[in-house]
């Protein structure tokens, strides 16, 4: 391959893509081949963390590209492939899925996978070996005409090679449906009110193009087909996602909130069993707001279940997700996280899965904002893209949880509706609906890599190429104890100092002050955006001048605009802190024939202000006072609440806060005909922050 590498680039057919088949090749033949090249001067940009063998082969114009790197390193290799400063790169198929860069020439190392159901290699499909070959030599580039190269031995692999490298036939399109799609498939045509019986179904999936095709190479036709349609439907049934009465069959809010979370009813049902078992003890974990050993206890315990959920079994179909193979192969590690909190994990003992205790252990450290070098020295082998790639689909895992119990947890939810194991009042099944939110916020902790505390610096948006403030910068930040927005937003040459030393800034000096600019417009840019589109709306709906109001307003003038906007959908709305009543809360509001819910307004008069935590929980001393000590409720804040908020509000059990303008978004739905009141009133009454985008969809409301 050395050879034939060189001889492409004496030709000038660089830069030169050599596709292998395993990973660890792409590292091998990376290496090799950098060894005797000449270096150039090349440093990673500022503040973006790449790996040093990668950096040392950049420097000698090699790289490497694969599943296993970091975002910023896949990012960094792909620039300088597009900058012209890469001759060679050694890639799996990673860097075939939607690349543009002007490719002199492919070469295959090998063109052979394992196939462990066969224990033999073989040929990669033609579509896929023409996905690959087509990067090279593309219109409209400098390298208009490519050149693919692979090596055949014997006349077996010569054969198997000239049909790969036939270009003149496309290869015949995949399987489509199977039956072992049904799993997922059934539920899905359910949920979207495709049909609403067996033979529905059967005919719906019948009708398809794989049908067809099935028909004309099966003589019996697809009838082998409805016994395992059918057999997926009684399994649907049995979980409760189906009820079927007198041959129709309808959707449960279970099953629906399970279809729009693309998650195995399995998963689900492994949750709420799970959450509920262990209930008592994850509710005191976040109960210790501010306690960054207990958030961590909990995300290990969250992160273990994802990873022992069906989705990465064949539990309910085939997995949806894959482990990386490395994170378990040598066994469990030493594991503090598992060894102290295993009465509480869904499956025990923790050392039966080495996979799974290791991985959650990287994806805590990740969640904690650890550095790097630590958390790919827990598992040996394992690169921070790896754990990365992992956090990504536990966070998938976990928001599709969150939102599922936040569906079936509802007080506005017949018993019937709920999943059994969440049926009744008890403690359990409170403590359930609690955590919620909590588990929401840990997927976004899991997504970004930081502690709750510094999670909203995430969102910060800076100009220019680094449109996010990255993570390490967010860490250092965070070390320095600069965690609020007050502290980034602070102008004076004290602070600006303190921002610079923190992130260790020379020639990027000019970034502290982007982050101080940052920190200023933070939720203004998205405040001013989501106004913008509510007025909009609102013109259609003649609501322009009550929801302008609950944007524009403070003080008394904001609770008067909040008890009109209630008034304007016939949602009683009693004002409790009038004369003689001091310390009282703002309003009780009925909705429908559910416990009312006591309300309290607070309001900022600066933009850049938001509303602290004492102010945020005030509103549980003054239902206490009114004699409403168990009832929900919420704290309505303008602009905005301060970030520290989340967690406290969590451990709290009876409050939620609400931002102006998702409220705003939840009355415009009700007033458009997409949130039924009881939607709306789960909504706001669940434990936490109550944001716009997790208001129940269309379908579920």
């Amino acid at each position: 391959m050395t050879a034939i590498v060189g001889e492409l680039l004496q030709q000038k057919r660089n830069p030169v893509i050599v596709f292998c088949m395993k990973i660890d090749d792409t590292y091998d033949f990376a290496r090799a081949w950098a060894q005797n090249r000449p270096t150039i001067q090349l440093d990673a940009p500022a503040g973006v963390d790449i790996e040093q063998p990668l950096l040392e082969a950049l420097r000698r114009r090699t790289a490497y590209h694969n599943a296993e790197l970091t975002e910023d390193e896949r990012l960094f290799v792909e620039d300088r492939l597009a900058m012209g400063g890469v001759d060679v790169v050694f890639a799996t198929s990673t860097l075939a899925a939607g690349v543009n860069f002007p490719l002199g020439s492919a070469a295959f190392a090998s063109w052979k996978r394992w196939d462990f159901d066969r224990r033999m290699h073989v040929p990669i499909d033609r579509a896929e070996f023409q996905n690959m070959a087509g990067r090279v030599g593309r219109m409209g580039q400098a390298a208009a005409q490519g050149h693919v190269v692979l090596v055949a031995e014997g006349i077996q692999d010569t054969k198997q090679a000239q049909v790969l490298m036939d270009l003149s036939t496309q290869s015949p399109l995949g399987l489509g449906i199977t039956p072992e799609d049904f799993g997922t498939l059934t539920l899905q045509v359910f949920a979207g009110k495709l049909c609403t019986s067996r033979e529905d179904a059967f005919d719906l999936i019948g009708s398809t193009l794989t049908a067809s095709r099935e028909r004309e190479r099966n003589r019996s036709g697809i009838d082998h087909w409805r016994d395992k349609l059918f057999g997926q439907i009684d399994r649907l049934v049995d979980i409760g996602c189906l009820i079927e009465l007198h041959g129709q069959i309808t959707v449960t809010t279970f099953g629906v909130a399970v279809a729009q979370s693309g998650l195995k009813p399995e998963t689900a049902m492994f949750f709420i069993e799970g959450l509920k078992r262990s209930a008592a003890q994850l509710t005191q974990l976040i109960d210790q707001a501010g306690n960054s050993v207990s958030e961590d206890d909990f995300a290990f315990v969250l992160s273990h279940a994802a990873i022992r959920s069906p989705e990465f079994n064949i539990i309910g179909g085939k997995a949806t997700r894959k482990l990386n193979w490395r994170i378990g192969q040598n066994g469990p590690v030493p594991n503090p996280y598992a060894t102290r909190l295993n009465s509480i994990l869904f499956d025990q003992p923790w050392v039966a899965d080495a996979g799974a205790a290791n991985g959650a252990l990287q994806l805590t450290e990740w969640a904690a904002g650890t550095v790097r070098g630590q958390i790919e020295r827990i598992v040996a082998g394992v690169r921070l893209g790896t754990v990365q790639g992992v956090a990504r689909d536990v966070s998938w895992v976990l928001t599709g949880v969150s939102e599922i119990i936040a569906s079936v947890t509802s007080p506005t939810l017949a018993d019937e509706s709920k999943p059994v194991a969440l049926r009744g009042d008890a403690e359990d099944v409170q403590a359930v609906r609690r955590l919620a939110r909590a588990i929401r916020r840990q997927s976004l902790r899991l997504g970004v890599g930081v502690p709750s505390d510094v999670l909203w610096m995430s969102e910060l948006r800076l100009p220019g190429l680094q449109a996010r403030l990255r993570r390490d910068d967010i860490m250092s930040l965070r070390r320095a104890g600069l965690c609020r927005p007050l502290d980034l937003m602070d102008g004076s040459d004290q602070a600006d100092e303190r921002r610079r030393i923190a992130l260790g800034l020379k020639e990027r000096g000019g970034i502290a002050n982007l982050i101080r600019n940052a920190a200023r417009a933070w939720r203004q840019d998205d405040r001013a955006h989501s106004k913008t589109l509510h007025l909009r709306r609102a013109d259609r709906l003649m609501k322009r001048d009550q929801i302008a109001a609950l944007y524009e307003k403070r003080g008394t003038d904001l609770e008067h605009a909040f008890s009109i906007s209630l008034a304007g959908l016939g949602i009683p709305c009693q004002a409790l802190d009038q004369t003689g009543r001091q310390g009282y809360p703002d309003f009780l509001v009925s909705v429908e024939n559910y416990i009312p819910i006591v309300v309290e307004v607070k309001s900022k008069i600066s933009e850049e202000e938001t509303v602290p935590l004492n102010a945020a929980t005030e509103v549980l001393a003054a239902s206490e006072l009114a004699g409403l000590r168990n009832n929900p409720c919420v704290t309505l804040c303008s602009p905005g609440v301060d970030p520290s908020v989340p967690t406290f509000i969590e451990a709290a059990k009876r409050l939620s806060v609400v931002d102006i303008s998702d409220l705003s978004e939840a009355i415009l739905r009700l007033h458009e005909g997409t949130l039924t009141r009881g939607g709306f009133y789960n909504w706001l009454t669940t434990p936490g922050v109550a944001l716009a985008e997790t208001l129940p969809s269309p379908a579920t409301r």
